[in-house]
Protein backbone atom coordinates (compact mmCIF):
# COMPACT_ATOMS: atom_id res chain seq x y z
CA UNK A 1 0.00 0.00 0.00
CA UNK A 2 1.42 3.30 -0.97
CA UNK A 3 1.53 6.42 0.95
CA UNK A 4 2.36 9.89 0.43
CA UNK A 5 3.08 12.66 2.43
CA UNK A 6 3.80 16.09 2.54
CA UNK A 7 4.96 17.41 5.61
CA UNK A 8 8.57 15.79 6.64
CA UNK A 9 12.27 16.74 8.11
CA UNK A 10 13.41 18.97 4.95
CA UNK A 11 12.28 21.83 2.83
CA UNK A 12 10.39 21.52 -0.32
CA UNK A 13 9.18 24.35 -2.65
CA UNK A 14 5.17 24.02 -4.16
CA UNK A 15 4.59 24.55 -7.67
CA UNK A 16 0.83 25.55 -8.17
CA UNK A 17 -0.33 24.72 -11.58
CA UNK A 18 -2.76 26.59 -13.48
CA UNK A 19 -6.37 24.73 -13.72
CA UNK A 20 -7.45 24.66 -17.48
CA UNK A 21 -9.98 27.77 -18.60
CA UNK A 22 -13.30 25.07 -19.22
CA UNK A 23 -12.44 23.85 -15.88
CA UNK A 24 -11.99 27.07 -14.29
CA UNK A 25 -15.08 28.55 -15.91
CA UNK A 26 -17.36 24.99 -14.68
CA UNK A 27 -16.07 25.17 -11.53
CA UNK A 28 -16.75 28.92 -10.92
CA UNK A 29 -20.72 27.74 -12.87
CA UNK A 30 -21.25 25.60 -10.54
CA UNK A 31 -20.03 27.97 -7.31
CA UNK A 32 -22.24 30.03 -8.25
CA UNK A 33 -25.23 27.98 -8.87
CA UNK A 34 -24.30 26.44 -4.74
CA UNK A 35 -24.05 30.28 -3.73
CA UNK A 36 -27.48 31.20 -4.85
CA UNK A 37 -29.10 28.59 -3.76
CA UNK A 38 -27.87 28.82 -0.25
CA UNK A 39 -27.99 32.40 -0.25
CA UNK A 40 -31.95 31.72 -1.11
CA UNK A 41 -32.37 29.44 1.73
CA UNK A 42 -30.97 31.62 4.66
CA UNK A 43 -32.21 34.44 3.01
CA UNK A 44 -35.78 33.46 3.68
CA UNK A 45 -34.44 31.92 7.15
CA UNK A 46 -33.65 35.67 8.07
CA UNK A 47 -36.78 37.05 6.39
CA UNK A 48 -38.60 34.87 8.06
CA UNK A 49 -37.95 35.57 11.59
CA UNK A 50 -38.97 38.92 11.32
CA UNK A 51 -42.72 38.02 10.42
CA UNK A 52 -45.44 37.20 12.26
CA UNK A 53 -45.99 33.79 11.65
CA UNK A 54 -44.15 32.80 8.34
CA UNK A 55 -46.62 31.32 5.54
CA UNK A 56 -49.50 32.86 7.83
CA UNK A 57 -49.06 36.43 8.32
CA UNK A 58 -45.98 38.46 6.55
CA UNK A 59 -46.40 41.56 8.38
CA UNK A 60 -42.66 42.42 10.08
CA UNK A 61 -41.92 42.66 13.74
CA UNK A 62 -39.14 42.24 16.84
CA UNK A 63 -42.02 40.22 18.85
CA UNK A 64 -40.01 36.82 17.64
CA UNK A 65 -36.76 37.96 19.02
CA UNK A 66 -38.35 39.62 22.25
CA UNK A 67 -40.09 36.41 22.90
CA UNK A 68 -37.36 34.56 22.40
CA UNK A 69 -34.57 37.23 24.46
CA UNK A 70 -36.68 39.76 25.53
CA UNK A 71 -37.93 38.14 29.08
CA UNK A 72 -34.87 37.30 31.23
CA UNK A 73 -32.09 35.05 31.09
CA UNK A 74 -33.99 32.73 33.21
CA UNK A 75 -36.98 32.52 30.65
CA UNK A 76 -37.43 32.24 27.09
CA UNK A 77 -34.38 30.68 24.56
CA UNK A 78 -31.74 31.65 26.93
CA UNK A 79 -31.32 28.93 28.89
CA UNK A 80 -31.41 26.51 25.87
CA UNK A 81 -28.94 28.85 24.26
CA UNK A 82 -26.80 28.57 27.37
CA UNK A 83 -26.81 24.73 27.92
CA UNK A 84 -26.57 24.37 24.09
CA UNK A 85 -23.25 26.32 24.50
CA UNK A 86 -21.67 24.95 27.22
CA UNK A 87 -22.42 21.13 26.10
CA UNK A 88 -20.89 22.18 22.57
CA UNK A 89 -18.19 23.66 24.26
CA UNK A 90 -17.42 20.86 26.57
CA UNK A 91 -18.30 17.98 24.06
CA UNK A 92 -15.72 19.37 20.82
CA UNK A 93 -12.64 19.24 22.76
CA UNK A 94 -13.03 15.91 24.16
CA UNK A 95 -14.19 14.73 20.76
CA UNK A 96 -11.54 16.26 18.98
CA UNK A 97 -8.98 14.70 21.65
CA UNK A 98 -10.14 11.59 21.81
CA UNK A 99 -10.29 11.18 17.90
CA UNK A 100 -6.52 12.05 17.74
CA UNK A 101 -5.80 10.12 20.35
CA UNK A 102 -7.54 6.84 18.32
CA UNK A 103 -5.70 7.84 15.28
CA UNK A 104 -2.67 7.74 16.42
CA UNK A 105 -2.61 4.33 17.83
CA UNK A 106 -4.38 3.72 14.59
CA UNK A 107 -1.50 5.17 12.05
CA UNK A 108 1.81 5.41 14.43
CA UNK A 109 0.76 1.56 15.85
CA UNK A 110 1.04 -1.72 14.67
CA UNK A 111 -0.77 -4.54 15.90
CA UNK A 112 -3.26 -7.11 15.54
CA UNK A 113 -6.59 -6.06 15.09
CA UNK A 114 -6.05 -2.36 14.29
CA UNK A 115 -8.43 -2.64 11.69
CA UNK A 116 -11.09 -3.22 13.70
CA UNK A 117 -10.69 -0.89 15.75
CA UNK A 118 -10.84 1.77 12.68
CA UNK A 119 -13.62 -0.54 11.60
CA UNK A 120 -15.82 -0.17 15.37
CA UNK A 121 -15.53 3.61 15.52
CA UNK A 122 -17.01 4.12 12.16
CA UNK A 123 -20.31 2.05 13.61
CA UNK A 124 -21.54 5.48 15.09
CA UNK A 125 -22.69 6.62 11.85
CA UNK A 126 -23.96 3.19 10.73
CA UNK A 127 -26.77 4.13 13.94
CA UNK A 128 -29.76 6.10 13.19
CA UNK A 129 -29.36 8.92 15.70
CA UNK A 130 -33.20 7.83 17.89
CA UNK A 131 -31.83 4.38 18.32
CA UNK A 132 -28.79 5.65 19.32
CA UNK A 133 -30.75 7.84 21.94
CA UNK A 134 -33.26 5.28 22.92
CA UNK A 135 -29.91 3.06 23.15
CA UNK A 136 -28.52 5.40 25.46
CA UNK A 137 -31.42 5.45 27.87
CA UNK A 138 -31.53 1.99 28.03
CA UNK A 139 -27.71 1.82 29.14
CA UNK A 140 -27.81 4.36 31.91
CA UNK A 141 -31.13 4.28 33.77
CA UNK A 142 -29.89 1.71 36.13
CA UNK A 143 -27.47 1.35 38.70
CA UNK A 144 -24.65 1.26 39.08
CA UNK A 145 -24.23 4.26 36.35
CA UNK A 146 -27.55 6.50 36.03
CA UNK A 147 -27.32 9.02 33.57
CA UNK A 148 -30.65 9.31 32.79
CA UNK A 149 -31.98 13.24 32.66
CA UNK A 150 -28.54 14.78 33.05
CA UNK A 151 -26.21 16.69 31.52
CA UNK A 152 -23.62 14.10 31.22
CA UNK A 153 -25.44 11.97 28.80
CA UNK A 154 -26.02 14.89 26.54
CA UNK A 155 -22.36 15.46 26.39
CA UNK A 156 -21.57 11.93 25.94
CA UNK A 157 -24.20 11.60 22.81
CA UNK A 158 -22.58 14.22 21.71
CA UNK A 159 -19.45 13.33 21.48
CA UNK A 160 -19.81 9.97 20.62
CA UNK A 161 -21.78 10.84 17.71
CA UNK A 162 -19.19 13.33 16.45
CA UNK A 163 -15.93 10.82 17.47
CA UNK A 164 -15.66 9.64 13.82
CA UNK A 165 -15.14 12.70 11.95
CA UNK A 166 -12.30 13.77 14.75
CA UNK A 167 -11.04 10.43 14.12
CA UNK A 168 -10.49 10.62 10.01
CA UNK A 169 -9.33 13.95 10.31
CA UNK A 170 -6.98 12.92 13.04
CA UNK A 171 -5.73 9.98 10.59
CA UNK A 172 -5.71 12.11 7.12
CA UNK A 173 -3.42 14.88 9.25
CA UNK A 174 -0.87 12.02 10.51
CA UNK A 175 -0.92 10.07 7.35
CA UNK A 176 0.66 13.67 5.78
CA UNK A 177 3.31 13.78 8.47
CA UNK A 178 6.48 11.84 7.63
CA UNK A 179 7.29 9.17 10.71
CA UNK A 180 10.74 10.30 10.11
CA UNK A 181 10.03 13.06 12.65
CA UNK A 182 8.64 10.48 15.46
CA UNK A 183 11.69 8.60 14.98
CA UNK A 184 14.14 11.61 15.17
CA UNK A 185 12.32 12.45 18.21
CA UNK A 186 12.69 8.86 20.05
CA UNK A 187 15.80 8.48 18.78
CA UNK A 188 17.11 11.69 21.16
CA UNK A 189 15.23 9.68 23.99
CA UNK A 190 11.99 11.69 24.05
CA UNK A 191 8.41 9.73 25.29
CA UNK A 192 5.80 9.07 23.09
CA UNK A 193 3.99 11.42 24.97
CA UNK A 194 6.34 14.77 24.41
CA UNK A 195 6.35 13.34 20.77
CA UNK A 196 2.77 14.39 20.36
CA UNK A 197 2.82 17.20 22.16
CA UNK A 198 6.44 18.62 20.65
CA UNK A 199 5.81 17.57 17.13
CA UNK A 200 2.56 15.95 16.20
CA UNK A 201 -0.01 18.60 17.87
CA UNK A 202 1.33 21.76 16.28
CA UNK A 203 1.76 19.71 12.66
CA UNK A 204 -2.16 18.29 13.14
CA UNK A 205 -3.43 22.08 14.23
CA UNK A 206 -5.08 22.75 11.52
CA UNK A 207 -6.76 19.11 11.58
CA UNK A 208 -7.70 19.51 15.38
CA UNK A 209 -9.66 22.59 14.88
CA UNK A 210 -11.29 21.23 11.84
CA UNK A 211 -12.86 18.57 13.95
CA UNK A 212 -13.31 21.05 16.68
CA UNK A 213 -15.28 23.27 14.06
CA UNK A 214 -17.37 20.09 13.06
CA UNK A 215 -18.15 18.69 16.47
CA UNK A 216 -18.81 22.46 18.04
CA UNK A 217 -21.64 22.66 15.28
CA UNK A 218 -22.91 19.52 14.45
CA UNK A 219 -23.38 19.34 18.96
CA UNK A 220 -25.36 22.60 18.90
CA UNK A 221 -27.70 21.22 16.12
CA UNK A 222 -28.17 17.99 16.62
CA UNK A 223 -31.96 16.46 17.14
CA UNK A 224 -32.45 12.92 16.83
CA UNK A 225 -29.55 11.42 18.94
CA UNK A 226 -30.56 13.66 21.74
CA UNK A 227 -34.40 14.39 21.64
CA UNK A 228 -35.15 11.08 24.09
CA UNK A 229 -32.29 12.49 26.26
CA UNK A 230 -33.54 16.56 26.98
CA UNK A 231 -35.25 17.37 29.61
CA UNK A 232 -36.44 20.56 31.28
CA UNK A 233 -33.42 20.60 33.28
CA UNK A 234 -31.10 20.04 30.16
CA UNK A 235 -32.50 21.81 27.76
CA UNK A 236 -31.00 22.22 24.58
CA UNK A 237 -31.91 24.78 21.45
CA UNK A 238 -33.05 22.18 18.87
CA UNK A 239 -35.60 20.71 21.38
CA UNK A 240 -36.79 24.27 22.14
CA UNK A 241 -37.19 24.94 18.27
CA UNK A 242 -38.83 21.64 17.64
CA UNK A 243 -41.25 22.29 20.55
CA UNK A 244 -41.96 25.87 19.42
CA UNK A 245 -43.17 24.09 15.90
CA UNK A 246 -45.19 22.03 17.48
CA UNK A 247 -47.16 24.38 18.52
CA UNK A 248 -47.25 26.48 15.57
CA UNK A 249 -45.42 29.34 16.59
CA UNK A 250 -42.77 29.16 13.41
CA UNK A 251 -41.80 32.71 13.40
CA UNK A 252 -40.14 32.45 17.00
CA UNK A 253 -38.57 28.69 15.51
CA UNK A 254 -37.54 30.34 12.56
CA UNK A 255 -35.70 33.38 14.37
CA UNK A 256 -34.35 31.14 16.98
CA UNK A 257 -32.66 29.27 14.07
CA UNK A 258 -31.60 32.95 12.37
CA UNK A 259 -29.45 33.13 15.81
CA UNK A 260 -27.83 29.77 15.85
CA UNK A 261 -27.15 30.57 11.94
CA UNK A 262 -25.12 33.71 13.08
CA UNK A 263 -23.56 31.67 16.84
CA UNK A 264 -22.38 29.19 14.72
CA UNK A 265 -20.77 31.70 11.84
CA UNK A 266 -18.61 33.48 14.21
CA UNK A 267 -17.51 30.56 15.72
CA UNK A 268 -16.61 29.07 12.15
CA UNK A 269 -15.20 32.28 11.63
CA UNK A 270 -13.10 32.18 14.64
CA UNK A 271 -11.87 28.74 14.63
CA UNK A 272 -11.28 30.13 10.07
CA UNK A 273 -8.91 33.01 11.68
CA UNK A 274 -7.00 30.48 14.27
CA UNK A 275 -6.46 27.17 11.11
CA UNK A 276 -5.57 30.10 8.66
CA UNK A 277 -2.40 31.40 11.13
CA UNK A 278 -1.24 27.40 11.74
CA UNK A 279 -1.56 26.88 7.99
CA UNK A 280 1.61 25.93 6.17
CA UNK A 281 2.37 28.47 3.76
CA UNK A 282 3.26 27.13 0.25
CA UNK A 283 5.22 29.24 -2.33
CA UNK A 284 4.35 29.35 -5.79
CA UNK A 285 7.31 28.61 -8.26
CA UNK A 286 7.93 30.94 -10.64
CA UNK A 287 8.35 29.80 -14.48
CA UNK A 288 11.54 31.27 -15.68
CA UNK A 289 11.72 31.42 -19.40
Amino acid sequence: KRSYVTVSGKSYRGDVQPLPVTLVWSVVAILAIWIAFNALLYGSIFYGSFTVNWGVDYTLTLDNFIKLFGQGMSDGAWPSLLDTLLYAGIAAPITAIFGLRIAWVVVRQQFKGKKTIEFTTMLCFAVPGTVAGVSYILAFNSAPVYLTGTAAIVIISMVMRNVPVGIRAGIAGLGQIDKSLDEASLSLRAGSLRTITHILLPLLRPAILSALIYSFVRAITTVSAIVFLVTPDTRVATAYILNRVEDGEYGVAIAYGSILIVVMLAIIFLFDWLIGEARISRSKAKNQA
